[in-house]
């Protein structure tokens, strides 16, 4: 069994965002269809979503909420918003971008410095596991917006 080198991994990752317009046209269509979809957005909303995902090599800030379940299952507003994250991420675009394919543990990535945590630890625990709704329609519009960012 051969060693895998730094380069070689580096090679096989999926590459992040070109630019903050770049993600804000695929996490806004995800957003959209984990909004609008009748199993998915409920179960997102419930988990009482109030997290901040911050993107410091494109300069990117989107804050995501649980909806009122009236109209909407959740929210959204790229750059701060009006509401206050009880969790933030802070992450490169690259780890972003497999993270939300569902190629990456957030765990790991945490203990290994990819991702800077900052909230109550509970949130974490709640939160975590309805981020894993995002993985479906992020691979969609991915797919279907820049798919030279998908991963194999």
């Amino acid at each position: 069994m051969t060693a895998v080198t730094k380069q070689e991994k580096a090679a096989k990752r999926a590459p992040g965002f070109a630019s903050a317009r770049e993600f804000r046209e695929v996490l806004d269509e995800t957003l959209s269809m984990l909004d609008s979809d009748e199993r998915s957005g409920p179960r997102f909303r419930a988990s009482g979503m109030n997290i901040r995902f911050e993107l410091p090599d494109i300069g990117s800030v989107l804050d995501v909420a649980a909806g009122d379940g009236e109209t909407h299952n959740l929210r959204w507003k790229f750059g701060p918003s009006d509401w206050a994250p009880k969790l933030q991420l802070r992450m490169d675009s690259d780890f972003a971008n497999e993270f939300l394919q569902g190629r990456e543990s957030l765990a790991i990535a945490v203990a290994r410095g990819r991702v800077r945590v900052t909230g109550e630890p509970r949130f974490t625990l709640l939160y975590v596991p309805a981020l894993r709704l995002l993985v479906e329609p992020y691979r969609r519009a991915v797919h279907a917006l820049h798919p030279a960012m998908e991963m194999a």
